[in-house]
């Protein structure tokens, strides 16, 4: 069965590291005939496995290339029924209006890129879209031209929570939700979401959460008197960076018996900043210890919290799916931190560590690090982290789970 799965960049970088994990049950499944089709390609890609093939026919042309692209998108009935939504919900303004039109080309172009590749290489039996943006729409109008059989898709975060978009506006979505052959959202929470906010079918919706590899071993914790904290994300305003700052400052401040570590994972715009405002507000400390590394390869990121001793992972997010972040370090019997937005509570609770509020304030984070640091079942909430990830986000048993459902769907 002839798959095509619609990238961002995977395999080249940065981001959808998470797919490094699924793409291996693609190439094991022999039904499968699965080719990677990425918008985005710089630098050297990540190898793919064997029995799983790239083609660049979707990356995105120059800006020359789109003009024709814009000036049909601006006639056409696409961009005038998100035009009429943009006015009856209040949202319309220069900014929302250029990314609409914008949007509305990249989907033209990205719909021919399809049809193309299909004439070449015969009609795509499946196209599974990793996320429910251009690519997946352009999918749905490819399949109209017969390009495409079936489309499935993913929904996540960034691609599912207005919220956390400019003006809180989706392009488009609205105008493609309810024509997918499937929608794959990750708890019952986007479930609800979808169907609340975009009128989502519900009966063309499956929950599969994503799923990490189960690490061979455990984190071990830190010696007496000794905290480990670890926090891995993108450094972006929505991940509320400086409230992990502050928190272990209220922490650290109120218990010099303790030697506090942070290490922070993840580049990011804000980066630098971050960096700073640590020095500005950490610095002081005897006590404290902090490194924002940086980027690393997802591999190394698994491979710390079993050469490290690792006592709890921080997310201070404002708007989450449920975070790949927060399984992997969970996987490896970390005692997680994190507020409860999104899907985080099917994920964080009180037996495997703290759930913290929707907005959760400086002090509550580090009352929490202080329920965790003179916990005396530690050890406990260790192996309950471990558990969590085995019964309900095991790789090994959810991906294999959402192929045979897109083989299914391919198969109908």
């Amino acid at each position: 069965m002839r798959i095509a799965i619609l990238t961002n960049a995977f395999p080249y970088y940065p981001g959808e590291q998470f797919l490094e994990d699924e793409i291996g049950y693609w190439a094991r499944d022999v039904d499968a005939q699965a080719t990677v089709l990425p918008a985005v390609a710089e630098g050297s890609p990540r190898p793919l496995p064997p029995g799983v093939s790239m083609d660049l026919c979707m990356v995105q042309p120059g800006a020359l290339r789109r003009l024709p692209y814009i000036v049909r998108a601006a006639f056409s009935k696409l961009f005038r029924e998100e035009l009429s939504y943009l006015g009856q919900s209040g949202k319309s303004c220069r900014r929302t209006v250029v990314r609409a039109l914008l949007h509305v080309s990249k989907v033209m172009q990205q719909r021919d890129a399809l049809v193309r590749y299909a004439r070449r290489n015969g009609v795509i039996d499946v196209a599974y879209s990793y996320w429910n943006d251009t690519q997946a729409y352009a999918a749905i109008l490819a399949r109209k031209k017969g390009a495409i059989r079936r489309v499935v898709t993913r929904a996540h975060g960034i691609d599912l929570y207005q919220e956390r978009r400019m003006h809180e506006y989706m392009p488009l979505k609205r105008q493609f939700i309810g024509s997918f052959d499937r929608i794959f959202a990750l708890s019952t929470e986007a479930q609800g979401y979808l169907k609340k906010t975009y009128a989502a079918p519900l009966e063309k919706i499956t929950i599969i959460p994503l799923g990490v590899p189960l690490v061979p071993g455990l984190s071990r914790p830190s010696p007496d008197g000794s905290l480990h904290i670890v926090s891995v994300s993108f450094c972006l305003p929505v991940k509320r960076m400086d409230r992990i700052i502050e928190g272990l400052r209220l922490f650290a401040g109120k218990h010099p018996e303790f030697k506090v570590r942070w290490t922070h994972i993840g580049a990011g715009p804000l980066l630098d900043e971050m960096r700073e405002m640590a020095r500005a507000r950490l610095g002081d400390l005897a006590n404290m210890e902090f490194t924002l590394v940086g980027e690393l390869p997802n591999d190394a990121v698994k491979k710390y919290y079993l050469n490290m001793p690792v006592d709890i992972f921080m997310n201070t997010s404002e708007s989450e799916a449920i975070p790949v972040s927060i399984m992997e370090a969970m996987s490896a019997g970390v005692i997680a931190i994190a507020p409860n937005v999104g899907g985080v509570s099917n994920l964080v609770s009180a037996k495997c560590g703290v759930l913290l509020s929707k907005s959760p304030t400086y002090k509550e984070i580090a009352d929490a690090i202080t329920v965790l640091a003179f916990d005396g079942s530690r050890n406990e909430l260790r192996v309950n982290a471990r558990k969590a990830v085995e019964e309900r986000f095991d790789a090994a048993k959810n991906y294999p789970s959402f192929i045979h459902d897109v083989l299914s769907i391919g198969a109908s």
